[in-house]
């Protein structure tokens, strides 16, 4: 309601009507729009961590800074995506210019976390999907510049993987275990597993196993521990089964279609080596956030 203040005889407009007034459709962009600035700030922060983790450096301290003139950032130079386009990706102070690495982490961190929000609210579910999505973006920009996948950002998808499964566990009992049932004797013993601790250990043991494979073969490494880690997270979240197969498959294809464009493009050649990493990292988040279609998708071309 509007009224007059009775201290001062100012007259206050109260914004509630002017809300009610908000149509749905209006509702849905501003809330959009307010995720994505949300999830571009998260993603400024990603940036700090991709450039710092790598190099054992804190992650809060020193203030964000220009790493050419050494000038500290002020919230003019920190506006998630369009500082970047304002300052036309260059230090305001030295004129140094920035990677558009920078730019492009803030912009799809904001579009993770718009589609987060939109599959599945505002939920813990959709919060612990954009952190094991975030870790695994961390994880693709730090093992494509660096080649070492953080073991922090692999424990942070296998947590997201093991939490939602002990929560089903709890909701919905035995059904969402794994049952082993064996007869010793006159008696039939069954244990149950989670589905969570048998696909880490059936990712990870995978991987392993293909790594051996192939430092056996062609006497050269073929996969890192980093690998294997992180096939084991995806396996936490994704449990034994079709799922993780298909993560296995997709990683696999884009993994060559990337090596097959790289050698056309003549910025790799034949025996360079190319991080597995990114493309586990890049199936991971398409497994997290759509694993029944890109699970039938695949699938249906052995049909």
């Amino acid at each position: 309601m509007d009224g007059t203040y009775p201290a001062t005889g100012l007259r206050v407009i109260s914004l509630l009507p002017a809300m009610r007034r908000t149509s749905p459709m209006e509702a849905f962009w501003i809330t959009g729009i307010l995720t994505f600035l949300l999830g571009a700030s998260i993603g400024s922060f990603l940036n700090v961590v991709i450039y710092r983790l790598p190099q054992g450096e804190s992650l809060v301290s020193p203030p964000s800074h220009c790493y050419s003139c050494g000038a500290r950032l002020t919230f003019i130079d920190l506006i998630p995506v369009f500082s970047y386009l304002i300052l036309r990706g260059r230090c305001r102070h030295c004129g140094a210019r920035f990677s558009a690495r920078y730019m492009v982490v803030e912009a799809v961190t904001g579009v993770l976390a718009v589609v987060c929000w939109q599959m599945h609210g505002f939920t813990p579910y959709a919060a612990g999907l954009f952190a094991a999505c975030a870790a695994l973006l961390v994880t693709f920009f730090v093992d494509m510049e660096h080649m070492i996948i953080p073991d922090q950002c692999s424990v942070a998808v296998a947590l997201f993987g093991i939490g939602v499964n002990i929560y089903h566990l709890w909701t919905q009992g035995l059904d969402q275990a794994l049952a082993f049932t064996q007869q010793i004797g006159p008696d039939v013993l069954t244990i149950y597993l989670p589905h969570s601790i048998v696909g880490l250990l059936m990712g990870g043991g995978v991987f392993l196993f293909i790594g051996w494979l192939f430092e056996t073969l062609l006497r050269k490494p073929a996969l890192g521990m980093g690998d294997v880690k992180l096939a084991g997270a995806m396996g936490a979240v994704l449990g034994p089964g079709y799922a993780l197969f298909s993560y296995f498959l997709l990683s696999i294809l884009i993994g060559a279609a990337v090596s097959i464009l790289l050698l056309a493009l003549r910025i790799k050649q034949r025996g360079d080596y190319i991080p597995f990493g990114p493309m586990m990292a890049l199936a991971g988040i398409v497994m997290l956030l759509y694993p029944e279609p890109t699970t039938l998708w695949l699938l249906s071309w052995y049909r």
